[in-house]
């Protein structure tokens, strides 16, 4: 091998192998590449050419390597960071629960109803006057039946089932098909308050089976005489809002009540307050009045009492309504034309 000006450059020594050389300086490998007159570092572990000439790996190992690093690093958990993020979640979902009705979808809103009802295991039931008395007998075996120490099933009043008051969870009717009922004094009532309506055929149901079947199938949605697209007695369950605004001012005239429903003058005023309206009475200003009659005798009787005050009747609007203007805007939940019900 003949001798050149590269021989003088003690720190390199060359060994030729096919046209390229490997040398080794200041302890690791490099490889000269003869076409490109350059010299290139080369991997400690494989003599392969490194990723950067600053570091002594080449790609492959220099993953392996990082990889391994990452074994033999244990990752310390912060339990308190944890317990953070559980009472973050838990008061997002709290959060969510606590949305007003108005801004939540309504097929979600009916969903959050239906389990706040189910987790609640007191039923207390009162019973439509439009159930026969084989159908009461069934109800009195449901109760006694299925009343125990983790279930508590009871009537609202013992003495008189019918009886209902802001205690009672649910009531049970007669299913006339379709899901639909005869409208009765309880079915109103029962509404005003926003009480489960539920079908005689969830009674039938459980004894059948020999436990308390599921009830959300079996509620009522309107009254008989409703319109088919209407569920007006299953909205007034889950939609907690009075029907009507305070500014509906509704006197009452029936003094003998309203006979075809054996509803008496008192329990036609606890519909009224109940429903949202105010109850008129003399210390109250109104520009609309409405009138409450269950007959032609009782609204010329109280036109003549109006007449007395002629300055009132050209300043005021007042409405002579049948009282079932009240009940049908309770059932269907939406306020009804007042000239629809008008004498």
């Amino acid at each position: 091998m003949t001798e050149t000006d590269e021989d003088d450059e003690p720190l390199f020594r060359v060994r030729y192998v096919d046209d390229e050389a490997t040398e080794n300086k200041s302890g690791y490998w490099e490889q000269y590449n003869a076409s490109k007159k350059s010299w290139f570092r080369l991997c400690d572990k494989c003599l392969e050419k490194v990723r950067k000439p600053s570091e002594p790996l080449c790609v492959f190992h220099l993953k392996k390597q990082k990889k391994s690093k990452r074994k033999a690093i244990p990752k310390i958990r912060n339990p308190k960071k944890k317990l953070k993020r559980l009472d973050t979640k838990t008061e997002t979902k709290t959060k969510r629960r606590k949305l007003p009705l108005g801004t939540i979808p309504e097929n979600k809103v009916e969903q959050m109803v239906n389990v706040q009802k189910a987790e609640s295991l007191r039923i207390v039931i009162s019973v439509s006057s439009s159930l026969n008395k084989y159908q009461i007998t069934d109800v009195k075996e449901f109760v006694t039946k299925f009343h125990n120490a983790s279930q508590s099933i009871e009537f609202t009043c013992q003495s008189q089932l019918d009886y209902m008051d802001d205690t009672t969870t649910h009531l049970i009717t007669t299913d006339s098909g379709s899901f639909t009922t005869l409208l009765t004094k309880e079915i109103i009532q029962a509404c005003v308050r926003h009480i489960f309506v539920s079908s005689i055929n969830w009674i039938k149901t459980s004894l059948e089976q020999l436990s308390i079947a599921d009830y959300f199938p079996y509620e009522i949605l309107r009254d008989k005489n409703a319109l088919k697209n209407s569920r007006g007695i299953k909205q007034c369950r889950f939609d907690q809002l009075p029907v009507f605004p305070s500014s509906y001012i509704i006197s009452v005239e029936c003094q003998k009540g309203v006979k075809q429903l054996k509803m008496n003058r008192e329990e036609l005023i606890e519909l009224v307050e109940l429903s949202g309206a105010t109850l008129f009475t003399d210390y109250i200003q109104y520009k609309t009045l409405i009138i409450l009659c269950n007959s032609k005798a009782e609204v010329a009787s109280r036109k003549k009492q109006n007449d007395d005050n002629l300055c009132m009747i050209n300043e005021k609007t007042i409405y002579y309504c049948k009282p079932e203007f009240l009940f049908d805007s309770i059932v269907r939940h939406e306020v009804q034309s007042k000239e629809m019900y008008s004498w």
